[in-house]
């Protein structure tokens, strides 16, 4: 009974707090002078996962040509830009061959003081390691399932297993030989195993005992909610699509953070969805435009005030359940 009373009364909490969203006015967003960049210095992924849009992208796999990259680093640091990262909307970086090269560059700038990329990890055997630790890079997140080549060939769609398990306990165990500059954080992705079969996993082990008991947490915490790319992709059934918010009058924190600068040099307002890069969220093409322009443009500016003042939600916005108020 006392248990029913607790969850009644968090129910209430709940549907108060929802409806005091509904009609309280949403207090106005202020964007900072300087925005966060992400960099997908390339779109090329080999895997296929099942949670990722990657099979049905039709934009061009490529990298991020080189000019546009140095012009839209030394334009972010003419800004007095410091929040900076390559992380993708799709791609690995690991497929850039240049991504240490970039790493480089960013490092020549001293306020740049972290940078870092999500990878699954499977070709970092194609470099040399002493120049990964040189290139200035202060954390990787690696996506990756530890309990065996089929576990892993169903998530990823590929038979890279043993190739990403030597990488990562190589890059553990260098990482530590050096006194940890980097941050490895190492993400276990959601399959439809029990926590028991994962934690007593021999690969498991191997890799929790470089990380720590931190990981098992991690195990323990998964969610088994994941975003469906607005409807492209077919969720296995063991995963669950979030759910989707109110957004009415209230524009997505993610419009006032940063910009995202796409592999194909197009600047979108969002890094999240747009995996096509060429949505109503382009704000334009660094090539010809300077971030700056972009982050003061008369378009982002209307894509915010649009949205708060006459809900006029971009459409791409509607169906994704990444949104942030």
């Amino acid at each position: 009974m006392a248990s029913l009373r607790r969850l009644t009364r968090l129910a209430s909490k709940v549907f108060h707090i929802y409806v005091w969203r509904m009609v309280t006015p949403p207090a106005k967003q202020v964007a900072p002078e300087v925005p966060d960049i992400s960099i997908e210095t390339t779109n090329l992924c080999n895997a296929k996962c099942v949670f990722c849009a990657n099979p049905v992208m039709e934009r061009k796999k490529e990298p991020l040509d080189w000019d546009l990259f140095t012009k839209a680093i030394d334009e972010f640091i003419a800004m007095g830009g410091t929040n900076l990262d390559f992380n993708v909307v799709i791609g690995d970086p690991l497929l850039d061959k240049d991504i240490l090269k970039r790493g480089r560059y960013v490092k020549h700038f001293p306020q740049i003081t972290e940078n870092g990329f999500v990878t699954t990890l499977q070709w970092l055997h194609r470099f040399d390691l002493d120049e990964l630790f040189e290139a200035g890079f202060t954390w990787i997140s690696v996506s990756t399932t530890l309990s065996g080549r089929q576990s892993y060939a169903d998530f990823f769609g590929v038979d890279k297993y043993d190739q990403m398990l030597e990488n990562l306990l190589k890059l553990l165990d260098e990482n530590d030989k050096r006194g940890n500059p980097i941050i490895v954080l190492v993400h276990i992705k959601p399959t439809p195993e029990s926590v028991a079969t994962i934690l007593d996993h021999p690969d498991y082990q191997r890799v929790r005992g470089r990380v720590g008991p931190e990981l098992d947490e991690r195990v323990r915490g998964r969610s088994f909610f994941v975003d469906d790319w607005l409807g492209t992709v077919q969720l296995p059934k063991y995963l669950k699509k979030r759910p989707l918010y109110p957004r009415r009058k209230r524009p997505c924190r993610l419009l006032y953070k940063g910009l995202m600068l796409y592999s194909n040099g197009n600047v979108g307002a969002c890094a999240c969805r747009d995996f096509e890069a060429a949505g109503e969220l382009i704000l334009g093409n660094v090539e010809k435009d300077s971030l700056e322009e972009i982050w003061d443009g008369e378009k982002l500016t209307r894509l915010r005030d649009d949205w708060r003042q006459r809900n006029v939600v971009p459409e791409i916005c509607k169906s994704c359940s990444h949104y942030l108020y």
